[in-house]
């Protein structure tokens, strides 16, 4: 043979063992001559007659050679062949079964479900006197349904539930449903009148409770004065017609931040009978805070007896306060003779002089909540009280 005869002819023989095992092997003729230079895919041998391309390198060594994630799967290698582009490389380099994603899966709703229950609670009172930090949602105890409606057959009284309001709508939403879900469940015949101050002036309290009694029509027989960031936890609470005299149904033995003896604020039921023999409350009270006080001297100038709660056991958890200081500051500004002015007893003003004018009415459904808003336009003599404005 010569020595520059063609790859193929130039190949040794191997001979194996019996049934194609491994056995004693021996190499017929003279090895193979390495090539000395790669031109692309051509290999060229010393003395060699003519040339023959080399045969690609296998697709499937190929394919092992190249990292997990960026391998075709497997049912995708026929469509490479067929000059179809790539597919995207795999998130994960192996096969997972369904066990581990289901765990996965129960381990996020899980984490969820936790983070929900932690962003959302009701503002009580802080040990060592620290303010909250962030804004959070309140979130009510749940209640069951109840009618949409109260019965006739629960009682000859109809409560007027009166709530101030004005732009605390998370605390609305929450206020509402829960409040009648809590007077349903102890069969109270009630209505839920909302008072939005929508006019310029500083929040007056007094006055909105005063528009709300005037508004709330004969349907109704007693009120209750209302905070919107206030829910009743304790089911013994009494919320029934208040016959013997003003109920105090958040008595400073139980409320969650206001303890003083005069206190009258937060939830107080009246017969429209007492409302009216204590003219109401006072008008002049623009901002917060201090016309609760000045109706305590109301009460016992008409000769009537504050009640309070008996036998309930909660003390300081028999109440739920939303409301959050630090995301939602209170108005207690005192502006001019405000700061003398607040501590004396308005003999001449209430329900007698309350000006207001209502610019709508609309009854909605909160959650299958039923209530009434009364959009209200209050007004104020800038020379008798000159602090109404927020100038």
């Amino acid at each position: 043979m010569e020595e520059g005869m063609l790859l193929e002819e130039r190949s040794p023989v191997v001979a194996g063992g019996a049934g194609g095992g491994w056995g004693m092997s021996s190499v017929v003729g003279p090895a193979p001559v390495p090539p000395r230079r790669r031109k692309g895919s051509r290999a060229v041998f010393p003395g060699a007659r003519g040339e023959r391309r080399v045969p690609p390198a296998c697709p499937r060594a190929a394919e092992a050679r190249q990292a997990p994630w960026a391998r075709p799967a497997a049912g995708m290698r026929s469509r490479l062949r067929g000059g179809r582009s790539p597919p995207l490389p795999r998130l994960f380099p192996g096969r997972l079964s369904a066990f581990p994603l289901f765990l996965l899966a129960l381990l996020l709703g899980f984490a969820s479900l936790l983070w929900l229950q932690l962003s959302c609670s009701g503002e009580g009172p802080v040990p060592g006197g620290q303010d909250r930090g962030a804004p959070r949602q309140p979130c009510p105890p749940p209640a069951p349904l109840q009618p949409a409606r109260d019965e006739p057959s629960w009682g000859p009284h109809r409560l007027a539930l009166l709530v101030p309001f004005r732009e605390r709508f998370e605390e609305l939403l929450a206020f509402v449903p829960y409040m009648h879900h809590f007077l349903s469940k102890k069969k109270i015949r009630h209505h839920i009148f909302i008072l939005n101050q929508v006019d310029h002036f500083r929040f007056n309290r007094a006055s909105l409770i005063n528009v709300g009694f005037l508004e709330s029509g004969n349907d109704t027989d007693y009120i209750a004065m209302h905070d919107v960031d206030l829910l009743p936890l304790n089911e013994h609470l009494d919320y029934s017609f208040p016959e013997a005299g003003p109920f105090h149904v958040a008595s400073p033995e139980l409320h969650p931040l206001y303890h003083y003896k005069t206190y009258v604020g937060g939830i107080l039921l009246l017969t429209k009978q007492h409302y009216e023999l204590c003219n109401g409350m006072s008008n002049r009270f623009w901002g917060w805070g201090r016309e609760d006080d000045e109706f305590y001297r109301r009460i016992k100038g008409a000769g009537l007896q504050v009640r309070r709660p008996s036998g309930i056991t909660t003390g300081y958890e028999t109440f739920q306060h939303l409301h959050d200081p630090a995301w939602r500051k209170r108005d207690q500004k005192r502006i001019a003779a405000q700061k003398q002015e607040q501590f004396k007893v308005d003999r001449e003003g209430g329900l007698n002089n309350v000006r207001y004018r209502i610019e709508s009415r609309t009854d909605l459904s909160v959650a299958g909540a039923p209530c009434t808003v009364l959009n209200i336009l209050l007004d104020c003599d800038t020379n008798e009280t000159p602090w109404c404005t927020f100038g």
